[in-house]
Order: structure tokens, then sequence, then C-alpha cells
């Protein structure tokens, strides 16, 4: 069930998208750090001017990416939940947060990024849509008292926030083998208990 991010959306073959391939493509392997419009363009195999045609600046670009990281993670949280491997939705919902975490850490560092967050209402936005998906199976999950389900949604979601917040604080946006164990292993527990 693992994949990149999805560029269908996009004009195949076009620019914006040519563009958004090659800036995830180092985004993920070189990290944000690495991105210039320039370096993108080359990867892309277009000129620059035609990456500002359709993204202002590299802040504009980045935005994009994490917009698309949302709408991709929004996608897996559904997908997994009728998965016949998992116990229930919630469980399922969760692997898919966290498989998107370990699969993609560099974006999904990009998508939780308190700069970008704090200056795009959109990115808000995207990130409260694909909160709603988590939410309602949380609120159909009989383990816990119907008062507690919102808070518990709401309190699962902020786990996931800080691994991206962990996340992002290695330079790679990858967590090492032995700290990704522990934090994975944890919420599972948390999210898998039956008491």
């Amino acid at each position: 069930m693992r994949s990149g991010p999805d560029f269908t959306s996009l004009e195949v073959g076009g620019v914006r998208a040519r563009a958004l391939t090659a800036a995830s493509h180092i985004l993920a392997t070189r990290g944000p750090e690495k991105m210039s419009l320039r370096a993108i363009a080359e990867s892309a195999g277009i000129g620059t001017t035609s990456i500002y045609h359709y993204f202002a600046n590299k802040d504009e670009l980045l935005l994009n990416l994490a917009l698309m990281g949302f709408r991709d993670l929004h996608r897996q949280i559904v997908r997994f939940q009728t998965s016949p491997e998992y116990d229930n939705a919630m469980q399922a919902s969760a692997r898919a947060f966290f498989d998107f975490a370990e699969t993609h850490p560099a974006l999904f560092s990009l998508m939780f990024s308190e700069r970008l967050m704090a200056r795009h209402v959109s990115l808000r936005d995207a990130e409260y849509e694909t909160f709603l998906a988590y939410q309602a199976v949380v609120e159909a999950d009989e383990r816990m008292p119907a008062g507690q389900r919102p808070n518990v949604a709401y309190a699962l979601w902020a786990l996931g926030r800080g691994i991206a917040a962990i996340m992002s604080s290695y330079p790679d946006g990858k967590l090492p083998p032995e700290i990704a164990e522990k934090l994975f292993t944890g919420a599972s527990y948390l999210i898998n208990r039956r008491e």
C-alpha cells in the first residue's frame, strides 16, 4: 500500500507536474535546504522561467508539495480503513498515518512545518480536512466512552504532529531506527489498547 506522492490531478507531462515531481524527488533525497528553483528546473528538464509561471517562489512550491501531501495522506487514511488486515478502522487509519510518515519523512515534516502552517491558511485547512477523516473513525470506535471520542481523536492527532516535529528536528527528516521504533510502537500500543 506504499506509494509516492500522487500527481494524477496535475496535467500529465505538464510543466507544473514535472516541477512538482522534481521538487518531490529533491525533497526526499536531498532535503528542503538543497531545493532551489534552479535545481528543480534542471531536474525537471525545464526552464527556470517556466517554473515562475506556476510558482512565485520556493515557498509557494513548498506549500503546493505540502498540500499535495495532505491530499495523499487523506486518501491513504480512507483507503486503509477498508483493508482487511487491520482489526478496526481506527487502527488502520493510524497505520496509514504512520506509514506515510515512515515512507515520506521529508514530505511529512514539510506538511507539518510550523513556518508554512503559520503563513498559509490553505495548509491548515488541508490538515483539518485530513484530520476529519481520522476523527470520523475514532468517533465510531466503541472501545472508549462516546463523550471522550472527540478528545481522543485530537490527542492522537497531536501525537502524530509531535512525531512530525521530532522527525523535522533531524537534518534529513528521518528518525534514527531506535527512536522510530519507540515512537511507533508506543503510539500503536495506545491506539490498539482494548482496556
